[in-house]
């Protein structure tokens, strides 16, 4: 229990840092210095200092959304398999409360942009749900098919039933990998899915839902939206079993490494990608979801 705290704290105070982290390898692929990587944590620091303001349109679900939304993502982080002890809540079958929880901070999300009563707001709420549909089979169908072919339903378990000594595993992590990687720019706002630096209202998804906050509520979706980064970062990682080894040092210099690639590629794919037309963003998502159904296929020929 001690050791889960620990890391759900970790989570908690890391996530800020590498989403500075892909912001800094961004602008030294594009050949600027860029900010520091201790950017966001200056930022959260500026929102905390700043007056909340509320439209005078808006009811009790824009001040309580915030909150929600932070407290939704905690729970999803205290439930990541980090470290050879289990997490603060792992049970059979919390790999279905893992994926709604992360769904009802989107509902309260996408429930404060329409309270507002903004156009601008209602069409990025209307965006997000309708990504939404086609973002939650991807993890069904990704992680789902390891959770299938291991007979487990507990993410703890599915993940340390990997075996990388084992042909069969390799492929599944490949394609889980793949698949998982576009879920997460999806999930997150992420190119090339939506911009995150992008301040163009008509092009807008997950910025222009929170164009109305201001103060501790932007700070709460701000902070929100780094943990939730680092969430999938952590599910991208521990594919490749890196607490698996009985040594807990070497698990923290593979996840270490395998984080800072995974940091590397993102940069990489929102520098060399252009935003797609939203009428594009469904057969993106659609041709993930086929990615994790690639894995049930290939265990259907092995077995």
């Amino acid at each position: 229990m001690l050791q889960g705290i620990i890391s759900v704290l970790s989570i908690l105070f890391l996530a800020p840092m590498f989403a500075g982290l892909v912001n800094k390898m961004k602008a030294i692929f594009t050949g600027r210095i860029g900010a520091p990587i201790l950017q966001p944590y200056y930022d959260l620091k500026r929102l905390l200092r700043k007056e909340t303001i509320y439209a005078s349109s808006s009811s009790f679900i824009s001040s309580i959304s915030p909150v929600i939304n932070l407290v939704a993502v905690v729970i999803a982080a205290g439930m990541l398999p980090i470290g050879l002890a289990r997490p603060v809540i792992s049970f059979e079958g919390d790999i279905i409360l893992f994926a709604y929880v992360l769904g009802l901070a989107r509902f309260f999300q996408i429930l404060a942009a329409m309270d507002i009563g903004s156009s601008f707001e209602g069409m990025g709420a209307a965006r997000e749900a309708a990504f939404a549909v086609f973002a939650e089979p991807i993890f069904f169908f990704t992680l789902g098919s390891i959770a299938f072919i291991s007979g487990l339903t507990s993410i703890y378990d599915i993940y340390h039933s990997i075996r990388l000594d084992n042909v069969t595993y390799i492929i599944f992590i490949v394609v889980c990998s793949t698949s998982a990687f576009i879920l997460a720019v999806t999930e997150c706002s992420r190119m090339p899915v939506d911009d995150p630096n992008t301040h163009l209202e008509l092009t807008m998804i997950h910025e222009v839902m929170i164009l109305d906050n201001s103060g501790i509520d932007l700070f709460l979706y701000q902070y929100s939206s780094y943990i939730k980064l680092f969430i999938y970062a952590i599910l991208e990682t521990s594919f490749f079993y890196p607490f698996g080894v009985k040594s807990y040092m070497v698990g923290i210099v593979i996840f270490v490494v395998v984080i800072a690639i995974l940091s590397i590629t993102l940069a990489v794919v929102e520098t060399i990608t252009s935003r797609f037309k939203m009428k594009n963003i469904p057969q993106y998502l659609l041709f993930a979801t086929a990615i994790g159904i690639l894995n049930l296929l290939i265990y259907t020929f092995t077995k």
